[in-house]
C-alpha cells in the first residue's frame, strides 16, 4: 500500500465486524509526534511488539494530519535496492517505461522530493536492509528536501537502528508501544466492540490477564470468535461470559486451559 486511505473496517485485524477505532495513550502521543515531524521534517521511529496498534495508529493519525502529503509503504523483507527505488519512484508518479534506467530513477526521485513537503511511512521496517535504510537516510539528509520519515518496526528493529549510528542519532523521536495497562483495558475495550460494551471490568481484567495481555490483536481474535458464536443460530449465547470465554480460549489455543479447567474449556 502506498497512498493513505481513510480509516475503514478493513483496518482491524480479521476485519472484525463492529469494531471501532479507540484512542489510547500511545495513539494520542503518536498523533502529536506525527504532527511535529511532518511540520519540521523530522524522523520518527515507532517500535514495539506485534499486535499493539502501531500501524493502525500511524495510518489513521497521519491521514488526519496530512493525507495528501503522505505515502505509506510495506515492502517484502529484504527488498533489493533497485526494486525499492523503482517502487518509490512509481509511488511518486514516475511515468511508465522509464523505470529501467537507474540514473533516470534517481534523478526523478530527487527532483520530485524537492518539490513539496512529504512524509514517507515505512511499515514493517525491520525487513529493510541496512543498505536501503541508509538510502532513506540519505534522502532525508538532502537539504533540498522537506522530507519526513516514519519507520514502524519491531523491538528488534529499535535495537538494530540504534546500532546504525548515522541513522540512529538522527531520529527525532523514538516512541515505544507497550501492552495496554489494566486501567487502559477497562477504559478501552467496552467501546472497542459492542459485545464487550457491558462486560464487567473484573471480567475484562480476568480475560486480559488470562489471554489477551494488553495486546489489541489478541483482543480482536477473542472478539472475533465471540462474534461467531453469538451469530450462530444454534447457540443460545448473546454476549460475554467466563464460561464462554474459556471455550473460546481453548479453540484459539489448545495448549491454553484457563484456571486449570479441562481441555474442553467448560466449567
Amino acid at each position: 500500500m502506498r497512498t493513505l486511505e481513510p480509516p475503514s473496517a478493513h483496518d482491524h485485524y480479521l476485519r472484525l465486524k463492529g469494531a471501532s477505532l479507540r484512542p489510547t495513550r500511545a495513539s494520542r502521543l503518536t498523533h502529536h509526534h506525527l504532527k511535529c515531524i511532518h511540520r519540521d521534517a523530522g524522523l520518527l521511529c515507532v517500535h514495539g511488539g506485534y499486535g499493539l496498534g502501531k500501524t493502525l495508529a500511524v495510518k489513521t493519525n497521519l491521514y488526519d494530519i496530512a493525507p495528501k502529503a503522505s505515502l505509506r509503504f510495506q515492502h517484502a523483507p529484504g527488498i533489493p535496492m533497485q526494486d525499492f527505488k523503482i517502487d518509490l519512484a512509481d509511488a511518486l508518479g514516475m511515468p511508465e517505461g522509464t523505470t529501467e534506467h537507474r540514473r533516470t530513477i534517481e534523478r526523478f526521485i530527487r527532483k520530485t522530493l524537492a518539490k513539496q513537503p512529504l512524509t514517507l511511512v515505512f511499515d514493517e521496517a525491520q525487513g529493510l536492509s541496512n543498505h536501503v535504510l541508509e538510502y532513506i537516510r540519505a534522502l532525508w539528509d538532502d537539504p533540498t528536501n522537506h522530507l519526513s520519515v516514519v519507520l514502524v518496526g519491531s523491538n528488534t528493529f529499535y535495537r538494530r537502528l540504534r546500532r546504525l549510528g548515522a541513522f540512529g542519532n538522527r531520529i527525532t523521536v523514538w516512541q515505544p508501544y507497550t501492552p495496554l495497562r489494566p486501567d487502559e483495558v477497562v477504559d478501552t475495550m467496552p467501546g472497542y466492540h459492542p459485545l464487550l460494551a457491558d462486560t464487567d471490568p473484573q471480567d475484562l481484567l480476568w480475560l486480559d490477564d488470562t489471554a489477551c495481555h494488553g495486546n489489541f490483536r489478541n483482543w480482536t481474535q477473542f472478539t472475533y470468535h465471540l462474534q461467531l458464536i453469538v451469530d450462530d443460530d444454534q447457540r443460545p449465547e448473546t454476549g460475554f461470559s467466563r464460561k464462554l470465554a474459556r471455550e473460546i480460549l481453548t479453540d484459539m489455543d489448545r495448549t491454553t486451559h484457563p484456571d486449570g479447567e479441562n481441555p474442553q474449556g467448560y466449567m
